[in-house]
């Protein structure tokens, strides 16, 4: 007996799926979107995708945490390497932060709407992968703040506006648009470093090994 297609190619089934959801989620919104919609987006019939998925609900919730679990794993790598300074950390962190969020833009279903349709149980694994990241950022900056690198009177305050900024990019950045995804790397990576201190360091540092050198 042939085995069916649903069982032999479930991987690759089960990511077709959820390719097709996040790219209709993304574009008509989750509301509107059905499971009928997302099996010919996938090209499989209705009972195949329940084959894999209970409901849609679950496959927004798969899309979410997909994306965080991979999203946290690269950051938290970065974030984590003792060969890096910490602003060295920060810089490379950024960059992962807006590549990742316009490479997967249709996975980044992580806004209030998106979040109301899950169950609270599954709100608290996304929380619980925004945390990690926070966290590890947080001791970053911290460390930051020790080695003389960052200015930071609050570490917890500056952890959140540098989040806030770069979350907010996925609202308003077009890649299609004059501001290329480079310069917005740049530019963001020089506001955070500003924001952080770490400029006025830099000017400190410079004028005291100044200093030093017309003393000699």
């Amino acid at each position: 007996m042939a085995r069916k297609r649903s069982l032999d190619e479930g991987p690759v089934i089960r990511g077709s799926i959820l390719t097709a959801a996040a790219e209709l989620f993304h574009q008509r919104g989750y509301g509107t979107t059905s499971i009928r919609d997302i099996a010919e987006a996938a090209g499989i019939a209705s009972s195949t995708l329940y084959h894999h998925f209970a409901n849609k609900q679950a496959i927004l919730y798969a899309i979410v945490i997909n994306f965080m679990t991979d999203f946290v794993a690269s950051t938290s790598a970065v974030l984590a390497d003792s060969t890096l300074s910490p602003e060295a950390k920060i810089a490379r962190t950024v960059r992962l932060h807006v590549e990742m969020s316009d490479e997967r833009r249709p996975e980044l279903l992580i806004g209030n709407p998106i979040r109301y349709a899950l169950s609270p149980d599954q709100q608290q694994d996304g929380v619980a992968l925004q945390t990690i990241y926070h966290d590890c950022v947080r001791d970053t900056i911290d460390a930051g703040v020790q080695a003389g690198d960052f200015v930071a009177p609050d570490t917890n305050l500056a952890t959140m506006a540098v989040l806030d900024m770069l979350n907010g990019i996925r609202e308003w950045y077009n890649p299609a648009g004059e501001l290329g995804r480079e310069a917005l790397i740049e530019t963001y990576t020089s506001m955070i470093f500003r924001l952080l201190g770490a400029e006025a360091v830099s000017v400190v540092r410079d004028k005291s090994d100044r200093d030093a050198a017309s003393a000699i």
